[in-house]
């Protein structure tokens, strides 16, 4: 077995022991995940490639699958991670592509400025999204090459892919000459996992995730799809009251939180958190 990346054979265990398989179930048996020790990329042994389509894996980890659900669950997350990345983007009169759409919350935030928004996700999205105004597509290899975009959005999706480098490549091949691709990753090297170790393994490691992203081996993933770095920053979805929870009870919980650090506190601490590339997720602008 040779890591994707790096091509090379030697890999810790890093995990042997059940997998979250839903919000709160994990599976029967036992199953390996591990780590290259050259590159550092985390991966699962068995890969799972029906969990592409995104809502199958919606409906096993979320509440259920509906348009509905999606805008509950999504809207309120897709725009704060929008808000930190439309600052540095032009996004007027610009042909926008986003893989991984759902219901279209972030084209629907773009829609009115954008020269055309498409989205592409399972079929299941389909109607509601051209009924919005969208262009759309159940996959992205059945776009034609011919089709350029300005800005292409993949968010939270890469960790999904059975094979990320044909997926960036072919994200690569419908960027326009001077475009961007904004990518959101799951960050393994992050402060949770750095205070929490195997706790914080016991529920982030999951079916849905066949890979483990952090900076060294993304670094090196792009330089190989033939990507350039031109803006790489940290992103942090939670507060540090609720990392100290996390910390006390060993793992995931559903009870509320004391408030310990104020929100002027917090804004303070998480900046640094993401200054210092130790946040949950890291945000990628690439070019050509």
């Amino acid at each position: 077995m040779n890591c994707i990346i790096c091509n090379k054979k030697s890999y810790n265990v890093v995990w042997n022991g059940k997998l979250r398989n839903s919000s709160n179930t994990f599976t029967k048996s036992n199953e390996k995940i591990f780590q290259c020790k050259n590159c550092e990329l985390v991966f699962l042994e068995k890969k799972r490639k029906n969990l592409e389509d995104s809502s199958v894996a919606r409906k096993i980890f979320n509440k259920d699958n509906s348009i509905k659900e999606f805008i509950k669950f999504h809207k309120p997350r897709e725009k704060k991670k929008i808000d930190k990345i439309k600052r540095f983007l032009d996004i007027k009169e610009k042909s926008i592509l986003e893989s991984n759409c759902g219901a279209g919350v972030i084209l629907d935030i773009f829609k009115k400025d954008a020269k055309l928004t498409t989205g592409v996700d399972s079929k299941h999205y389909k109607k509601y999204l051209l009924s919005k105004g969208h262009k759309f597509y159940c996959d992205i290899y059945s776009i034609s090459s011919d089709q350029k975009f300005d800005i292409i959005f993949s968010l939270s999706e890469l960790e999904h892919k059975y094979n990320p480098i044909t997926f960036l490549k072919k994200l690569k091949n419908l960027l326009n000459r001077k475009g961007r691709i904004i990518l959101r990753i799951p960050n393994y090297s992050n402060i949770y996992k750095l205070l929490a170790g195997k706790y914080f393994n016991k529920f982030d490691f999951r079916t849905s995730h066949n890979f483990y992203f952090s900076r060294k081996n993304l670094h090196l993933i792009f330089k190989k799809v033939g990507l350039k770095v031109r803006k790489e920053m940290g992103y942090h979805e939670y507060e540090l009251n609720h990392l100290l929870k996390y910390l006390k009870m060993r793992g995931r919980f559903r009870s509320n939180y004391e408030i310990i650090f104020n929100k002027s506190e917090e804004i303070y601490i998480n900046k640094n958190i993401e200054d210092s590339l130790m946040s949950t997720s890291l945000i990628y602008f690439l070019e050509k």
